[in-house]
């Protein structure tokens, strides 16, 4: 694992929507069942459609070859060039980087490389009736983009699985900080780590875990600097969980990694130093 597999990246959709992301979470995405069923009804939709809408492959084994092909390439090769554009982008912008502009370069590649197979491998492949044009490359783009939309909006969430919920007792001790979460009051000295899950927070304590509908923000609200540090836009780790800074993570006791967002790892080191972790 590479040291910037746990770096934060962000990408804006086309509906405005910020996601937020590791490599190392998108590659476990890309392989996981949901993807690859969506890839899969993608070459049925794309293989049985209409003649007229593939001019240069007039036929559906010739659709069927090139789709498998086209698909193949793009997942072997989005995460590396997706990885290149995103750290490129960071240098240069502050803001999130359209999600249309990673993609539709590496589909429009693909696609053009398409053009070129019939002529190094021969007779081995099935052959186009004709040359590519813009309306086939645009196609293959909007397609890709679209499917790219249902993976980020509902796929990417389903592959965020819940952590098993485990019910945590109400304490009488009334010398114990509590903290309000969903209508959950939790001891504050039991919370180890809270992960952020679209509209759920899983809440990893002493006594077991939660997965409360709540928002980030109703955590940070009841916590101090003392407590523990968002090292992350979807995690936050308290400090007696917290054993020391490793490159962009944070190592803790029950073995859990934090990513360390680069834009927060200022923030981290100062906060390291100020409880006294390695760093």
């Amino acid at each position: 694992m590479t040291k910037d597999e746990n770096r934060e990246y962000r990408v804006l959709l086309t509906n405005g929507k910020v996601v937020y992301f590791t490599f190392r979470e998108l590659r476990t995405f890309i392989l996981s069942p949901n993807v690859l069923f969506l890839c899969a009804i993608l070459l049925v939709v794309m293989t049985s459609g209409h003649p007229l809408l593939y001019p240069t492959l007039p036929d559906v084994n010739a659709r069927l070859f090139y789709w498998i092909l086209g698909i193949f390439l793009y997942l072997l090769l989005v995460l590396p060039w997706g990885e290149l554009v995103l750290k490129l982008w960071g240098r240069l912008f502050s803001i999130p980087l359209p999600l249309a502009a990673v993609t539709a370069p590496l589909v429009a590649g693909i696609t053009l490389l398409m053009e070129f197979v019939p002529d190094v491998f021969g007779s081995l492949v099935p052959m186009r009736s004709g040359p590519l044009s813009a309306f086939g490359v645009a196609k293959n783009v909007i397609v890709a983009h679209v499917s790219e939309m249902i993976a980020f909006l509902w796929l990417l969430p389903l592959s965020r699985s819940p952590e098993a919920v485990v019910d945590v007792p109400e304490t009488s001790d009334d010398a114990a900080r509590f903290i309000r979460i969903a209508g959950r009051s939790l001891p504050m000295d039991s919370v180890r780590c809270v992960r952020n899950e679209e509209h759920y927070l899983v809440v990893k304590t002493t006594m077991g875990t939660l997965r409360l509908r709540a928002r980030m923000n109703d955590l940070l609200m009841q916590v101090s600097d003392d407590d523990g540090i968002q090292a992350h836009r979807s995690f936050w780790v308290s400090t007696d969980e917290a054993l020391e800074l490793r490159g962009t993570t944070i190592m803790t006791r029950s073995g859990c990694v934090i990513p360390v967002s680069r834009y927060r790892m200022k923030a981290v080191r100062a906060w390291c130093e100020r409880h006294g972790k390695p760093h």
